[in-house]
């Protein structure tokens, strides 16, 4: 009887040490394999091969935007992922800093970046991934990011802001939002970003009794020592002969050939 209960001993003391001792374990680097795995999703985002992208997910999946609900399951981050190719968005950058593997779970740290059309990166900044194992291949089962841009403080009272009308004509609509989604952000972004951070675009809910549709740039606030004009920030990007082609686009999508300018005053009413 003695013996037995030694036995038991022995088994429940072993059994707490090799708990403990894997509590214990350091964790595994396991950096490579996750780079592979950001590697296949990058190109199959550039390719819109939403199949393969979402194969990198658990079914119970969740995504963390910044200023946004929480994305639950693979529906939900589908059209995520959809939309954000929707805005212009043609390429993604993963940079894994550290990847350490617990068990049947793993937690990425890194820097992501986005792109539009000419290589030009339009945001970045960091997350933090957790993956799962899954069939012995590894999955997000957590995601959560947010970007590096500094929040931009808006007009308060007295502040300056500018309002600039575009009356875009109804057989021009795609042509103009062409134009702003992959010629003039873009070259916003990489002329002046501090002058981009301040502009906010808006399109209309319907059209005008005209059949127009006024578009909107908001400049909010308006710093007079920051570069707005349109013509300008294209060359700066672009150099002045495509600046000229991409202003001629510009300006053959208005009414009448020309947009109106408003400066107004930030009120505390």
């Amino acid at each position: 009887m003695r013996m037995l209960q030694k036995l038991c001993y022995i088994f429940v003391f072993t059994g707490l040490a090799m708990t403990f001792s894997s509590c214990r374990q350091s964790p595994t680097d396991i950096s490579s394999t996750i780079k592979d795995a950001n590697q296949k999703m990058m190109e199959a985002f550039a390719k819109g091969d939403t199949t393969t992208l979402f194969d990198y997910y658990t079914s119970e999946a969740r995504l963390f935007p910044a200023n946004s609900e929480i994305l639950d399951g693979k529906a939900a981050i589908g059209k995520f992922w959809n939309a954000t190719r929707q805005t212009g968005i043609i390429k993604v950058n993963f940079e894994t800093t550290t990847a350490l593997q617990f068990g049947d779970l793993a937690i990425e740290e890194g820097k992501y970046s986005l792109f539009v059309p000419n290589d030009i990166m339009v945001d970045q900044g960091k997350y933090v991934v957790t993956w799962r194992k899954e069939k012995g291949s590894w999955k997000v089962y957590r995601d959560i990011w947010n970007n590096s841009t500094p929040a931009v403080k808006r007009a308060t009272a007295n502040d300056t802001v500018l309002i600039v009308l575009n009356p875009v004509k109804p057989d021009k609509v795609m042509q103009f939002e062409d134009f702003n989604k992959n010629y003039l952000s873009p070259a916003g972004t990489a002329a002046d970003p501090q002058a981009k951070a301040t502009v906010r675009m808006q399109k209309p809910v319907r059209k005008n009794a005209d059949g127009s549709y006024t578009y909107v740039y908001l400049m909010d606030p308006y710093k007079s020592s920051l570069n707005y004009d349109i013509y300008n920030t294209l060359s700066a990007k672009y150099g002045k002969q495509k600046a000229d082609t991409y202003m001629k686009m510009y300006v053959d999508c208005l009414l009448g050939g020309a947009s109106k300018a408003m400066l107004l005053t930030e009120t505390n009413w």
